[in-house]
C-alpha cells in the first residue's frame, strides 16, 4: 500500500511542478490575438452544422460550432499547430496551420458523413483517446443514434446491438438484467462509468436498466480478457458508459408514452440541457429522466411477469479549462428507484403471496484533471470517482393460505369457504413475511496515469502509459427481522446453554485492490505493437496477480485492419454477485462461504480480427471477422451445504465433479466467431451481427437437483436418466422410505445459445422522414428449470397432474404396474419431490419498427414518432404459474408486442 501512495504523491507532484505552473503562468502574459475562425458544412448538403468540435490536436483547448455552424478559437500561443475536426457521425479531418500575433484566419471544414463509424473515437483500447481503426484492440461502439433508432430509453435496452453482445431478463419478479458477452454471464464483465471501475457487484444487479440513454454519449464494448488494463471481473469483456460532455448551448425534451402488451403503461419523460462559454474554456450539462412501467401479467395468474417500475434520475457534467493544456471534469448523478413484482402489487410486501420489492438509493461522482506539458509529449492525469448505494428490499412471499380468523380456524368470505389456491383474507400475523433486508455499498477509485509519447523509440514512434489504480468495496447486508430472531438450538454445535444466536447475521464484506499498470505501444499508421501489464494486490486473494497483455495490429492498406490479442484475465472472489441476487428463494434466505483454499477464477484470452471498409462511390461498406477463444481456470461453483432455520447455506469451490464422481479442477472453454456488417448508401444505413459460439465446462455443473427414494432405483440408472420436459414421471416410489436430493449436473454453460444476433435498418427516403427496423435473434439454448411435485406451477407438472401421474399438494401416490395412481383409499404420503427440468428453449426473433418525422419551428426542431416493439410477438410460452412459480425460469425477449409514440423537442 505504501508503495501506491508514493506512487500517487509523486504523480501529483510531477504534475504540478511541470504541467500546470507554467501554464498558469503562460495565462498571466497579454493576449496574442491570433485567432482561428470558420465554418462546418456538411460536405452533400451544405448545411451549416453545429455541435461539431474544433480541437487543437495534444491539448485539451477546443470549441464548438455553434447553432449556425461557426466556432472561433482566439488568443492562440503555438506558432504551428494542428486543428482536429470531430462530429458525431462525420469522418475526422486534421488541417495544420500556421498562425502569426495579431492576425485572424479562416479555417473552413466540408464534414464527410462517416455511416460505417471508420474514424470515431475511443478510449477502452488503451485508456487514451484513439481513432478507432488505430486502436490497438478492436472496439465497437454504440452510439445515441442507434439508442434513438430503436427507441432504447436505457443502457441495457441499446446494449444488445452489438456483436457477441445479448441482455437477458433473468428474474419475472424484480427484473434483474444481466450483459452477457461472448457466451460468458455478467459476473464477467466489467461496467465502468467514464472508464472508471465504479460499478460494483452490488449496483451492476439493476445497474443496465438504472443507466438512461440521456445520460449516454457513447458505449464502448471490448470483447474478451481486459483485466490488464481494467483489473478483477474483466475477462468476458469491459462496457465502458461514456458520458455526454457539454458541447454547445443546447435543451431537448423527450416524451415517450409506450404500453407493455398494449395494455400496460411504460412512460419515459427526459431532460437534457447544456452550457458552453463564448471561449470554450468552461461547460456544464445537467440531464433526468423518469420512468414509470406498470406491471405486466402475460399468463392471467395473478403473478407479474414484468414489475412494476418507478425510477428517477439527475446528473451533471461539467469541466473547466484553467489553461489551454489543463482541463478539470466532474460528473455526479444521482439514481432513485422502486421496482416491485409478484402478486398484489399494491399491498404490503409481507402479506403477498410472492413479492420482490427492491427500493434503490444510489449517488455516483467521478473527478478528474488532466495536464499536457508544453512540447504535448507528456499527459499527466489523475482521478477519483466513487458511489454509495442503499437497498432497501424484501425478497419471498407467504404462498396462498386458506382465510382464517384469529385462532387459525377457516372461515367465511363473501358467504363462501375461500378454495385452496386464493389468497385468504383476513392473514394472522403468524403467517407474515419477515424477509426485509437493507444493503448498503460504498465503491471508491482513486489513480492516476502518465503517458509519453516517443518521437522514435528503437525502431518506430511509441507510446509509454504507467498509473497506479486503488480501489474500496465494502459491503453491508443484513435482514433485520430475521437477525432479531435467535435461538438457543444445539444444532450446528450451538450450545442450549450459552448466549441466543441470530439466525440470520449480518454480512459485511469489504475487497480492497491495489494494482500497478504500464504499456508499451509503438505504432504509426501501418503497424502498432503493443506489451502491457498489470499487478493486482487483492485483499480476497493471498497472493499478487499478474495479468500481462498483448497485441498486435497490421493495417496492409488503410482499410484493412488486421488484429491479433492475448490477455490474461481473474476475477477475485466476493459473496455476492449476479448469481445471489436474489437473497431469498421461496423464503429461504441465501448465504455464501468462500471456501479456505478457494482461488481466483483466471482467464487466457485469444482473438483474431480483420475489420475492412470498402468504398465503391456512394456505397460505404464495413465487414468484421472476428474469432474468439477464451481459456477459463478454477472457476467458482456455490455447493449447497444444508438448510437451517430458514436460510440455506451455500459454500464457493473451485472444483467440479467428473463422471465417476470425483473433484477434479474445474474450468470451461469459450470459443467462437462474431461477424458484423454495415452497409451505407444514400438514403439506406444497415448495420448486422451474428455470433456463433461453443461453451462448454470441462466437467460437468450441477444445474438443478432431483428427489429420489433410497434404494428404488440404482444411482447409476438415475443419473443415465435423459431430463425431459415432456410430463415424465419419476419411477414408482416407495412411501415409507427416505427421500434423497441427487445433484442433476452437465457440461453445457446455461442460458447460452450457439447462435445470436442483431441487425439495425435506417431509411431516409426524405430528409425530415426516418424509418428505423431493429431486430434481435436467439438461437435455442439450455434454461434450468426448478420444479417440485404437484404444486400446479410449472406446465408439465399441471399437465402430469391432469394426466393422473401426480397427485397435487406435494404428495406421491402408490402406483401400479402401468404407473397409475392406486386410489385403495389409503392417504398418500405427503413428500416433497424435487424433479428439476433442463429445457431447451425455442429459438426468438424479435422486430422493432420505428417512425419519426422531423419539423422546423422557428430554430426548434419537433420530432414525432411512434413504433412497434417485438412486431411478431416473439415471446416465451411456458411460464410457470402461481406462488410457487421459479421466477428464475425466464428467457428469450424481455418484452411481449408493445406499442409507443412520442415526441422530442429539440433547440
Amino acid at each position: 500500500m505504501r508503495k501506491i501512495y508514493s506512487l500517487l504523491l509523486l504523480l501529483g507532484l510531477a504534475l504540478l511542478s511541470v504541467g500546470l505552473p507554467a501554464e498558469l503562468r503562460a495565462q498571466s502574459k497579454p493576449p496574442t490575438d491570433a485567432n482561428v475562425m470558420g465554418h462546418v458544412v456538411d460536405a452533400k448538403t451544405g448545411e451549416h452544422l453545429a455541435g461539431i468540435t474544433i480541437a487543437i490536436k495534444g491539448s485539451t483547448y477546443g470549441t464548438a460550432t455553434d447553432a449556425t455552424g461557426h466556432y472561433f478559437l482566439k488568443n492562440l500561443k503555438q506558432k504551428h499547430l494542428t486543428l482536429v475536426m470531430r462530429g458525431l457521425g462525420y469522418l475526422s479531418q486534421e488541417r495544420s496551420i500556421t498562425i502569426q500575433p495579431g492576425k485572424t484566419i479562416e479555417v473552413n471544414f466540408d464534414a464527410e458523413e462517416d455511416n460505417v463509424k471508420l474514424d470515431e473515437v475511443v478510449v477502452s483500447s488503451n485508456r487514451q483517446a484513439t481513432l478507432r481503426r488505430l486502436a490497438p484492440t478492436l472496439v465497437t461502439v454504440l452510439d445515441t443514434k442507434l439508442f434513438e433508432n430503436a427507441n432504447a430509453n436505457n443502457l441495457a435496452q441499446g446494449l444488445i446491438f452489438q456483436p457477441g453482445v445479448r441482455v437477458e431478463n433473468n428474474c419475472q419478479n424484480c427484473g434483474f438484467n444481466q450483459v452477457r458477452i461472448n457466451g460468458l454471464d455478467g459476473r464477467y464483465s466489467q461496467i465502468l462509468i467514464d472508464s472508471r471501475p465504479v460499478m460494483s457487484a452490488l449496483a451492476g444487479v439493476y445497474g443496465l436498466e438504472q443507466i438512461p440513454a440521456n445520460m449516454i454519449d457513447r458505449v464502448e464494448v471490448v470483447r474478451g480478457g481486459g483485466s490488464a488494463l481494467f483489473g478483477s471481473s474483466a475477462i468476458a469483456g469491459v462496457i465502458n458508459v461514456i458520458t455526454k460532455d457539454p458541447s454547445s448551448n443546447s435543451f431537448s425534451f423527450n416524451e415517450s408514452a409506450g404500453f407493455s402488451g398494449f395494455k400496460s403503461l411504460d412512460n419515459n419523460l427526459s431532460f437534457n440541457g447544456s452550457l458552453v462559454s463564448a471561449d470554450g474554456r468552461a461547460g456544464a450539462m445537467l440531464f433526468s429522466q423518469a420512468r414509470y412501467r406498470k406491471e405486466y401479467d402475460v399468463n392471467s395468474d395473478g403473478y407479474s411477469e414484468l414489475g412494476r417500475l418507478d425510477s428517477r434520475s439527475l446528473g451533471a457534467r461539467g469541466y473547466i479549462r484553467p489553461s489551454d493544456l489543463t482541463r478539470v471534469t466532474a460528473e455526479l448523478h444521482t439514481f432513485s428507484e422502486a421496482r416491485r413484482g409478484g402478486d398484489h402489487i399494491d399491498w404490503p410486501e409481507h402479506v403477498a403471496g410472492v413479492a420482490e420489492s427492491i427500493r434503490h438509493s444510489v449517488y455516483s461522482a467521478n473527478l478528474k484533471f488532466d495536464a499536457f506539458t508544453a512540447d504535448l509529449k507528456s499527459h499527466f492525469q489523475l482521478y477519483a470517482s466513487g458511489q454509495h448505494i442503499t437497498r432497501n428490499s424484501y425478497y419471498g412471499g407467504i404462498g396462498e393460505p386458506k382465510a382464517k380468523d384469529k385462532d387459525g380456524n377457516e372461515v367465511l368470505v363473501g358467504g363462501k369457504t375461500v378454495p385452496a389456491g386464493r389468497l385468504g383474507y383476513p392473514i394472522h400475523s403468524s403467517d407474515y413475511g419477515t424477509n426485509y433486508g437493507v444493503t448498503r455499498g460504498l465503491t471508491a477509485v482513486v489513480g492516476g496515469q502518465y503517458t509519453y509519447d516517443f518521437e522514435r523509440l528503437f525502431f518506430m514512434p511509441a507510446q509509454l502509459l504507467a498509473g497506479v489504480e486503488y480501489s474500496y468495496d465494502r459491503l453491508h447486508d443484513e435482514m433485520p427481522l430475521r437477525g432479531w430472531t435467535t435461538e438457543k438450538s444445539n444444532a450446528d454445535g450451538y450450545d442450549p446453554s450459552s448466549n441466543p444466536v441470530a439466525l440470520s447475521p449480518a454480512l459485511h464484506q469489504v475487497i480492497k485492490n491495489a494494482s500497478q499498470f504500464a504499456q508499451l505501444e509503438w505504432k504509426n499508421d501501418r503497424w502498432s505493437i503493443l506489451l502491457g501489464t498489470r499487478l493486482d494486490e487483492n485483499s480476497a486473494v493471498k497472493k499478487a496477480i499478474f495479468s500481462p497483455r498483448a497485441t498486435l495490429r497490421f493495417n496492409p492498406t488503410k482499410n484493412i485492419n488486421l488484429r491479433a490479442t492475448y490477455a490474461k484475465g481473474f476475477r477475485a472472489p466476493q459473496v455476492f454477485d449476479e448469481d445471489l441476487h436474489v437473497g431469498v428463494v421461496n423464503g429461504e434466505a441465501q448465504k455464501v462461504v468462500n471456501a479456505d483454499d478457494l482461488r481466483p477464477e483466471v482467464s487466457h484470452s485469444f482473438s483474431l480480427s480483420n475489420d475492412m471498409y470498402f468504398r465503391v462511390g456512394q456505397t460505404h461498406l464495413n465487414i468484421l471477422l472476428e474469432g474468439f477463444y477464451t481459456r477459463l481456470l478454477d472457476v467458482f461453483t456455490n455447493y449447497k451445504t444444508g438448510t437451517r432455520d430458514g436460510i440455506t447455506y451455500f459454500t464457493r469451490h473451485n472444483y467440479g465433479i467428473d463422471d465417476q464422481g470425483r473433484q477434479v479442477a474445474s474450468g470451461a472453454k469459450i470459443l467462437g466467431v462474431n461477424l458484423e456488417g454495415k452497409l451505407s448508401y444514400s438514403w439506406l444505413s444497415l448495420q448486422g451481427g451474428l455470433t456463433l459460439t461453443s461453451n462448454k465446462y470441462d466437467v460437468a455443473q450441477e444445474w438443478g437437483v432431483r428427489s429420489k427414494v433410497k434404494e428404488d432405483i440404482s444411482d447409476a440408472a438415475y443419473m443415465s436418466y435423459v431430463p425431459k420436459a415432456d410430463g415424465s414421471s419419476f419411477d414408482p416410489v416407495a412411501q415409507d422410505d427416505e427421500v434423497q436430493t441427487v445433484s442433476m449436473t452437465s457440461k453445457e454453460i446455461m442460458r447460452t445459445p450457439s447462435a445470436y444476433g442483431y441487425f439495425t435498418i435506417s431509411i431516409n427516403p426524405i430528409k425530415p422522414l426516418n424509418i428505423a427496423l431493429t431486430g434481435t435473434f436467439t438461437g435455442s439454448m439450455y434454461v434450468p428449470h426448478a420444479v417440485k411435485w404437484g404444486q400446479n406451477s410449472a406446465v408439465t407438472d399441471r399437465q402430469a397432474i391432469a394426466a393422473g401421474q401426480r397427485i397435487e399438494g406435494y404428495q406421491l401416490a402408490l402406483t401400479d404396474a402401468q404407473g397409475k395412481p392406486i386410489m385403495d383409499g389409503t392417504a398418500p404420503k405427503k413428500v416433497d419431490v424435487d424433479w428439476n427440468e433442463l429445457t431447451r428453449s425455442q429459438s426468438f426473433f424479435d422486430l422493432g419498427m420505428k417512425v419519426s418525422y422531423d419539423l422546423r419551428l422557428f430554430k426548434s426542431k419537433v420530432q414525432l414518432y411512434t413504433g412497434i416493439s417485438n412486431l411478431f410477438n416473439s415471446f416465451q410460452s411456458d411460464y410457470d404459474f402461481g406462488p410457487n412459480r421459479d421466477s428464475a425460469y425466464i428467457y428469450g425477449p424481455t418484452t411481449p408486442r408493445s406499442g409507443y409514440f412520442g415526441v422530442k423537442l429539440s433547440f
